[in-house]
């Protein structure tokens, strides 16, 4: 008899067997505060764990991640981030999932799905971020009533990623075989690091000349206008050659863009690493792209001794390890901190070990 009176209090207590396998121990107050209704309490509780709910005996995945988007991801997501959650759906999810029942979906079946991506030389930040969209769908199904338990899901390590940046020989080149129309806008990615996206929605009124700063909070993505990435709004300092370039560039355009395409509108993708190729094979360099500049700004402010912390609040890291990729480029960095620690000052110089005035006496009792 699992049901048992415990201080005047009748309760059940009892392990439950899942189809995967799982026990859950389920201990609750029976409702009705006696022997018969503590036992009719827990045959009720039984049989809702062994008759799931409807939508999990019939819902597929393929049903479920037409909803999931329709409404968890235009409610919750940025654009930029629900382009990248609908494509990994549509191209890896759906043709894995789309007949599978949400329950069956267990954890043996999301390891052999992610051994097929590793099996096919998939990169291993693709697979993280894949099985990242996977976990987040079923934990929503199981917040909607979905299913009753979620899969543990195993994300893969991801090596740090390798970057390009210019030399400051590479980047005078560039800049002097740029084009006059994207001479600018290089010179300010190499100068800010901004990202593109905020380099072509970036209005006048973000622009604070007299005190040498810019406010980054307005970002484009696919001709869509909306925060910076991880919605981080931050100040950035103008260099005095910076503010004096861009003073000069603003009296050459109109409208509310600061480098707007030569329709007014904003520069495109596509446009602008056109530009940016052409600029860099003028110079000599081979291709490149924009996040190369923001590459090389970062780079430059750490070999010049400037610390990780600042280069992280200018980037707009939303965590240090991002900005940790640069550490190595920071010239004797190790080298100095050591050197702090030399106010100990060094020990007095004894004599060496072993030396002819080192005698080892054995003292014998009598």
């Amino acid at each position: 008899m699992s049901a048992r009176k415990v201080k005047e209090r009748w309760t059940v207590d009892f392990w439950f067997e899942h189809a995967s396998g799982k026990r859950e121990r389920v201990r609750k107050a029976a409702p009705v505060n006696t022997r018969r209704g503590a036992e009719e309490f827990e045959r009720q509780l039984r049989v809702e764990m062994l008759s799931p709910t409807l939508a999990e005996k019939v819902i597929h995945f393929a049903d479920y991640a037409d909803e999931f988007e329709s409404v968890f991801v235009k409610a919750n997501l940025k654009y930029a981030t629900q382009v990248t959650y609908e494509s990994t759906i549509r191209y890896h999810l759906v043709p894995e999932f789309g007949s599978m029942r949400l329950r069956d979906i267990n954890g043996q079946r999301v390891e052999r799905f992610k051994a097929k991506l590793m099996g096919a030389e998939t990169a291993a930040k693709t697979v993280r971020n894949t099985l990242g969209v996977l976990s987040r769908m079923l934990h929503v199904a199981k917040d909607w009533g979905y299913l009753t338990e979620v899969p543990a899901i195993r994300l893969p390590k991801v090596p740090a990623p390798r970057f390009r940046f210019l030399s400051d020989d590479e980047s005078r080149r560039l800049l002097e075989a740029a084009d006059p129309y994207w001479r600018a806008p290089i010179f300010f990615a190499l100068m800010t690091g901004c990202r593109q996206g905020e380099i072509w929605a970036m209005e006048r009124d973000q622009v604070d000349l007299d005190n040498a700063m810019v406010r980054i909070d307005r970002a484009v993505y696919r001709g869509r206008v909306g925060l910076p990435k991880h919605d981080r709004v931050r100040t950035i300092e103008l260099s005095e050659t910076l503010t004096q370039s861009l003073r000069e560039h603003l009296t050459t355009t109109q409208g509310a863009l600061v480098f707007p395409s030569k329709e007014a509108g904003i520069r495109w993708g596509g446009q602008a690493d056109a530009g940016l190729r052409k600029a860099a094979k003028s110079a000599g360099i081979e291709p490149l792209g924009w996040h190369v500049l923001r590459h090389t700004f970062a780079s430059r402010l750490v070999m010049r001794g400037v610390p990780l912390q600042a280069v992280q609040q200018l980037l707009g890291h939303a965590r240090i390890d991002e900005t940790m990729r640069y550490a190595h480029l920071s010239p004797g960095a190790k080298r100095d901190a050591v050197s702090r620690l030399d106010d100990l000052g060094a020990p007095p110089v004894g004599q060496p070990i072993g030396s002819a005035n080192t005698r080892h006496e054995q003292v014998s009792e009598r």
